[in-house]
């Protein structure tokens, strides 16, 4: 095992560790969830708690919680492109980025008590050519396989045989995880031992059928397979647009399928099954003896000195071997660890590894046996251990479990030093917010600090190394020739790290997947390294590695992210942020409030995508691939069903009579165009079973995501110049029949789903339960012109850019005005004027209360409380001609990074305002976010807003107001120590990484406020030009001068922030000189 000279800081997800269970004997585990990565509320039953860990036992069933000092860690699961770094108390350590991981392992033979020690990765190889995300290329197109379908031939003990289709059976175990009640794999191959009830099984054709079948069809039975071929295979292939393509790849043609990486190689993990070829120099060793061969090697009592266990000769004498004894490894506990761990004389952990309280393995096997008694019964068989004894042989490949791994990296520092062999146990995750943190070979830009994006320049560096202190590079910078196909080096220099930013299109890490430019031939391939010298080293498909120059080649969308996002947005963030809280749904107190809410939110997401599909297909919007779209509506439809099952309604009845003559349609115009519909709501079983919920959550909510990006790829073709933006005449009949189809399913959908959301909203005792009855009760078949109803209740995430296509042009509104005599009067903050002006965010927006007099009433109140009660230095704009629309424009707090720089809102009133929150954008004015809440592109993450999900008055409800909402923006956001107001990161709070990160955070806010306000300047609003010219001409003076005292470090600030870096010094010298420049043209004006 790894070296640990010190107690382990940080653990992080997919750490492997171990334990001593009440017996002494070692126990290897996972770390599923960390206390630092949850996202439970603190006061949550079950929430994890300050240094506590969720943890995945090889010898429990269930997840069980321990604290970390109570376990040790063996492994850390670093992949090559992963940034790290060393943590030393009290000293602030470079970072650097994995260049290279060897991983060596000691393996199970499934079936068999033997293991094999120090087996490498490159000799593990995976139980199938292909497999669930795995990048893999056709010709010169790259994707990640999304499903495979296999029709698996199966053999019982009595002789009997069956063929299944995978897609469609999930009742098939692995039997000798099922014998440890382990989660099975969903991965087949021939010889592998299965365990399943036949009179189960879905859609079987039985080759051979015996009598003791046909007698025990009811019974659990063991089977072994003898052959797997793969059917069919889901590609999501990217187009040279960026956009995904979903594929199907049947026999023959999934031949031409060609792997480019297997994911799951870069990281092994325990419980793994993969296939070994054993060879001559291979030692078997029984399993519980190496088990206790580690146990007494890493007890802390044990002398640390190189021993031979006192078992060896017992060993020795009953291990199959496989080559001449002569040639033999010795079997010693030295070859696992050359250097056993170092345990840290701490009182508190002296009785670590004989920690009781903890749930023992005893316990664990009593539980077990109870849970496996009532299941259905086993037929007797005679008791057979594959492989036999004469496979245990060189030459013969096996399947194998991983049991052990071990890692050890190669890492690539700031300072541009190169270290190989560091035990993944000396390493840490960097987490930070930084965009400035740059590493040798990475591809550059000079940053202007506009918030424009820059056209790619012909000139470009490439970091050489980085002062990490200093927050300084050394960049060469290289002009590229398209003559002679070379770069050619202009110069070397010394830059601040905030001077400078990513290159937009040289993304190059390693495991990259790119292709070749203008090639003879289309390669494919993937990135070993990017070097200092400007060139990209590349290995091709064929294995063959390549010095390339990044103009040469091109990178292709990572598989990971799914389709490309506006800035700060990807569709794993949008994903994770619906999903964060799903696990808590599946056995929560339904009447918990918070439990509701998040259930709500979630569910509001996927309808406010489904008016937008909706509106795209009504709109002739989508004319391609309507039949993929119709299979993953009813996909979504049937993964609902979890939530008549939580709620104990019947919303989503799977024999529903509608659902069902929908379904009828969808089955027969498969068949008229002859396409296969695979999946069990496609089969012929009435017997249907609810999802998962975790599961069925997770996968709506990425299939309308998907869904919705398909509609922008379609928009934005439309759009394009060269594209016609007249429909097409040729269209099919068959395709408006499916998109017809698409429109009544689409509405369905609505409708239960209104319903639905009507149960949680009325659990809670919400009022707005009437609302959202009311609009469920629409037609099911609408009208083309029929404008859909807003989601309830509406929040930022409804108002996406990407909806912008289908918003009016011009404002369509049936407000009241404020009746002569009744304007509310100015006051020092507060003031009302006549028209809103037509560069607010939501002026274009179409509005229309359900109740104006009321709606008025409300407004007139709010804006009451705004004009008596603004805290000072914050001012707000209301409109007579638009009361649903306010400006508001508040001044950094003192005492924090952000004193003396404004910030702008827009906000719009919803339509049921104050039931539902108001739609809030920023206007940001920097390239940059100078706040984790505070989005570029406009988004305020805020929970009043229904942006994060809060707790009591966090949330926003009927009695919430613009007030506390401005306050919470103010008090909340604009703080001392932004750092953490990203989600999670206050976990941070006092550790190592989360102060230096914190400090750092703060450079970079100070540098962006002043860059922000320079351009705030050269054109402010016109709603709060006279406030912004007269603040900058009393506060301007003063604030250069502060900011300046923090660098010469004669002041301290209130906030982390000392000793400003070099970087800093001479990035704000400058951005202080053009806002100088700036201020001086009001004067002169």
């Amino acid at each position: 095992m790894s070296q640990q000279s010190e107690k382990v800081k940080e653990f992080y997800a997919n750490d492997i560790i171990y334990r001593f269970d009440k017996n002494k004997k070692i126990v290897f585990g996972v770390v599923v969830n960390t206390y630092e990565n949850s996202q439970d509320d603190d006061d949550d039953a079950g929430a994890l708690q300050k240094g506590q860990i969720s943890v995945s036992w090889e010898n429990a069933v269930e997840e069980q919680v321990w604290r970390q000092s109570k376990v040790r860690l063996v492994n850390r699961s670093i992949i090559p492109g992963d940034i790290v770094r060393r943590l030393e108390e009290g000293k602030e350590t470079q970072r650097g980025y994995c260049k290279d991981v060897k991983q060596s392992t000691t393996v199970h033979i499934v079936g068999t008590d033997k293991v094999v020690e120090h087996v490498s990765s490159e000799r593990l190889h995976n139980v199938r050519p292909l497999d669930i995300d795995d990048v893999v290329c056709c010709g010169s197109k790259v994707g990640h396989v999304d499903g495979i379908d296999q029709l698996i031939t199966m053999q019982s003990k009595d002789g009997s045989i069956v063929e299944l289709l995978t897609s469609i059976n999930r009742v098939i175990d692995d039997y000798w995880l099922w014998k440890r009640s382990k989660f099975t794999l969903e991965i087949y191959y021939a010889g592998q031992e299965v365990i399943g009830v036949p009179s189960k099984f879905k859609e079987p054709k039985w080759i051979k059928k015996t009598k003791d079948m046909r007698k025990n069809i009811h019974k659990r039975q063991r089977f072994t397979i003898q052959k797997v071929v793969d059917c069919v295979i889901d590609v999501s292939m990217y187009n040279d647009s960026g956009h995904m393509d979903l594929s199907e790849f049947t026999q023959p043609n999934i031949k031409t399928l060609k792997v480019l990486e297997h994911p799951s190689d870069n990281s092994l993990e325990l419980g793994e099954r993969r296939i070994l070829k054993l060879t001559s120099r291979d030692v078997l060793l029984k399993k519980k003896e190496w088990y206790k061969k580690l146990s007494i090697l890493h007890r802390p009592e044990v002398p640390k000195i190189r021993h031979i266990v006192s078992c060896s000769s017992k060993i020795n004498s009953r291990v199959p071997r496989i080559r001449s004894s002569s040639l033999l490894y010795p079997v010693s506990p030295l070859a696992i660890d050359q250097s056993p761990p170092v345990f840290p004389d701490d009182p508190e952990d002296e009785d670590w590894w004989t920690e009781e309280g903890e749930d023992s393995e005893e316990e664990i096997t009593e539980g077990v046996s109870e849970s496996s008694s009532k299941e259905p019964s086993i037929i007797e068989v005679k008791k057979h251990y594959p492989p036999r004894a004469n496979e245990l042989s060189a030459g013969h490949s096996l399947p194998v479990e991983i049991i052990y791994v071990e890692s050890k990296v190669t890492v690539v520092w700031q300072d541009g030093t190169e270290e190989k062999d560091i035990p993944s146990t000396q390493l840490y995750y960097s987490i930070s917010l930084d965009d400035h943190e740059f590493f040798p070979g990475e591809w550059v830009v000079k940053d202007n600090g506009s918030k424009e994006k820059c056209l790619v320049s012909s000139q470009y560096g490439v970091v050489q190394l980085v002062d990490y202190l200093e927050r300084t590079a050394t960049v060469k910078w290289f002009s590229y020739s398209s003559e002679d196909k070379q770069a050619h080096c202009v110069s070397v220099e010394e830059v601040s790290v905030y001077d400078l930013k990513k290159h937009a299109k040289f993304v190059f890490r390693p495991g990259s997947i790119v292709r070749a430019i203008s090639a003879e031939e289309e390669r494919v391939g993937k990135i070993v390294d990017s070097c200092i010298e400007g060139f990209v080293i590349v290995q091709w498909l064929s294995k063959i590695q390549e010095k390339c120059w990044p103009q040469d080649i091109e990178l292709m969308p990572d598989p990971d992210l799914g389709y490309a996002e506006s800035e700060g947005s990807t569709d794993d963030e949008k994903v994770s942020w619906e999903t964060e809280s799903i696990e808590s749904f599946a056995g929560s107190d339904l009447t918990d409030e918070t439990v509701l809410q998040n259930m709500a939110g979630r569910l509001d997401f996927v309808r406010s995508r489904i008016v937008f599909l909706k509106e795209a297909f009504k709109n002739r919007i989508i004319t391609n691939d309507s039949f993929t779209i119709l299979k993953d509506l009813l996909l979504i439809y049937e993964n609902y069903s979890y939530l008549d099952k939580l709620l104990g309604t019947s919303f989503f009845s799977l024999k529903s009579k509608h659902f069902q003559a929908l379904l009828l349609q969808a089955k027969e115009k498969a068949k008229a165009q002859n396409i296969e519909l695979r999946g069990r709501i496609f089969s012929n079983d009435s017997n249907w079973t609810v999802t998962k919920t975790k599961a069925a959550e997770q996968e709506n909510i990425k299939k309308m995501i998907k869904l919705e990006n398909k509609v922008n790829a379609e928009i934005e073709n439309k759009e394009s110049p060269s594209t016609p933006s007249l429909p097409d005449i040729s269209q099919s009949s068959d395709t408006i029949s499916e998109s017809n189809l698409c429109v009544e399913l689409l509405s369905t959908l609505k409708i239960r789903m209104d319903l639905s959301y009507a149960e949680i909203i009325s659990r809670i005792g919400d009022n707005q339960t009437f609302s959202v009855c009311t609009k469920a009760t629409e037609t099911i078949i609408t009208p083309p012109n029929c404008t859909p109803l807003p989601s309830v209740p509406t929040t930022p995430d409804d108002s996406f850019s990407i909806l912008s296509p289908l918003k009016p042009k011009k404002p369509q509104t049936l407000l009241p005005t404020i009746p002569s005599g009744e304007e509310i009067p100015a006051s020092e903050w507060y003031s009302m004027v006549d028209e809103a002006p037509e560069n607010h965010h939501f002026y274009t927006s179409k509005f229309e209360p359900g109740d104006s007099q009321k709606f008025l009433k409300t407004v007139m109140k709010e804006y009451k409380l705004l004009q008596d009660s603004l805290p000072p230095n914050v001012w707000v704009r209301s409109y007579n001609e638009r009361i649903d629309l306010l400006s508001v424009m508040i001044r950094g707090p003192d005492k924090t990074p952000y004193e003396d720089g404004l910030f702008l809102f827009d906000i719009k009133l919803s339509n049921d305002y104050p039931r539902s929150p108001p739609l809030v954008h920023y206007i940001s004015y920097s390239s940059e976010r100078l706040n984790p809440n505070l989005y570029v592109e406009g988004k305020v993450c805020v929970s009043l807003l229904g942006t994060w999900m809060g707790k009591g008055t966090e949330v926003w409800g009927p009695n919430s107001t613009l007030l506390q909402l401005i306050v919470s923006i103010q008090g909340l956001i604009l703080v001392s120590e932004p750092y953490y107001n990203e989600a999670g990161y206050d976990k941070q709070t006092e550790t190592q990484q989360g102060y230096e990160n914190s400090r750092t955070y703060n450079e970079l806010v100070i540098l962006k406020l002043v860059q922000s306000m320079t351009l705030l300047l050269e054109n402010p609003p016109e709603v709060f030009k006279k406030e912004i010219l007269s603040h900058f001409e009393r506060n301007a003076e003063k604030w250069c001068k502060r900011l300046m005292s923090f660098c010469d470090n004669s002041v301290k600030p209130d906030f982390p922030l000392l000793p400003v870096s070099k970087g800093l010094k001479l990035s704000l010298i400058t951005a202080l000189e053009q806002l100088q420049q700036v201020l001086i043209k009001p004067t002169d004006q």
